[in-house]
Parts: C-alpha cells; sequence; structure tokens
C-alpha cells in the first residue's frame, strides 16, 4: 500500500484519487472524444476553473466567447479578477473579433460549441487557427458539452494553415448534460 502513488492508475488506494469504476468511465471518455488523458471532477463548472486555474496567473488574460456559460463568466469576472486574471470577450460567429481580442497577454483562448445560451455553432476550424495563428502562446480549450465528445472530434478538427493537424488542447463537457439526458 505504501508503494502506491495516487496518481498510478493501475490500482485502487483510495475513492478520492478515483475507483475501478472512474478510471473505466475517464478510459472510456477518452476514446470517445480522442482525448491522451481524461479527468474526471465533480461538475463542468469544476472543470473549466480547474483548466484556468492550472494554466492562468497574475498578468494573463483569457479570452471568452460571449455567448460563454454563465458561471464560468462569473468565474472569470470575480474570482480571476481578484487573482490578477483579465478576461475579454469576443464575438465566437466572427473570427475576426477573437483575433482583435487577442493580446501578449492571452495565454488561453476557451470556445464553445455550440454556444451555452443560444445554441450557435461558431466555426471552430476557423478560431483554432486563428488562435493558434495570433496567440501561439496560448492553450486552446473547448467546452464540448453539447458535443459531448459525439458531434465531432475536438482534437481532429481537419488541417491547420501549414496542413499540420488541427484540434483543440483541451476538451471538458459535462456529463450532467447529454451522456445523462440533462440536456433534453
Amino acid at each position: 500500500m505504501r508503494s502506491r502513488r495516487w496518481d498510478d492508475k493501475s490500482g485502487y488506494t483510495y475513492g478520492l484519487h478515483g475507483t475501478p469504476t472512474t478510471f473505466t468511465l475517464e478510459a472510456r471518455l477518452a476514446t470517445l472524444e480522442g482525448a491522451q488523458h481524461v479527468l474526471l471532477v465533480p461538475s463542468g463548472l469544476s472543470a473549466i476553473t480547474l483548466v484556468d486555474m492550472a494554466l492562468l496567473s497574475a498578468g494573463d488574460e483569457v479570452l471568452l466567447p460571449d455567448n460563454v456559460y454563465g458561471p464560468s463568466r462569473s468565474f472569470a469576472a470575480h474570482e480571476l479578477k481578484q487573482w490578477g486574471i483579465a478576461y475579454r470577450l469576443y464575438d465566437p460567429m466572427d473570427p475576426a473579433s477573437l483575433v482583435a481580442a487577442v493580446t501578449e497577454k492571452t495565454k488561453l483562448v476557451w470556445l464553445e460549441a455550440p454556444g451555452s445560451v443560444t445554441l450557435e455553432f461558431p466555426d471552430l476550424r476557423t478560431l483554432v487557427r486563428e488562435a493558434r495563428a495570433h496567440a501561439p502562446q496560448a492553450v486552446v480549450a473547448l467546452d464540448n458539452t453539447w458535443g459531448a465528445g459525439l458531434a465531432f472530434a475536438p482534437f481532429d478538427l481537419g488541417l491547420d494553415y501549414a496542413n499540420e493537424p488541427l484540434g483543440v488542447d483541451i476538451s471538458v463537457h459535462a456529463l450532467t448534460k447529454y451522456p445523462s439526458g440533462g440536456g433534453d
């Protein structure tokens, strides 16, 4: 027992770090989305805030689509602001809006498809291409809650401007929507 590490998923030590059941669910979700790794957290908002807190520091900036999930916007406007992290909104239906919002401080670009409130579907390929071209220092993350890994493959969106594989760096989604029937 003492030789086990909490991050070694080949064995079971304590439920807080996962169980054989959660490890199986993570593996199946990784297969579904084409991901290398999956980490289960208690909610979609937990996943979003975990990404924000893991990647952003004081002085950084995050870009959010203007149709972003409301609690995500609130987290940026209140908690991230207190930690010296700025946020900017862009119109996801207008890739030029994303380009105009990028600064040298942009470290994270969030996408949503479809948008949380209005359910419009942006041109993800173009948004990812523009983010890569104009904010190469930034991580591109997708709230894929409504796609749930079924509508499209977030890590395989085609090719970028240099004919290299194009995809997001991180995909998050809430299992409380489509997979559980809560999004009906």
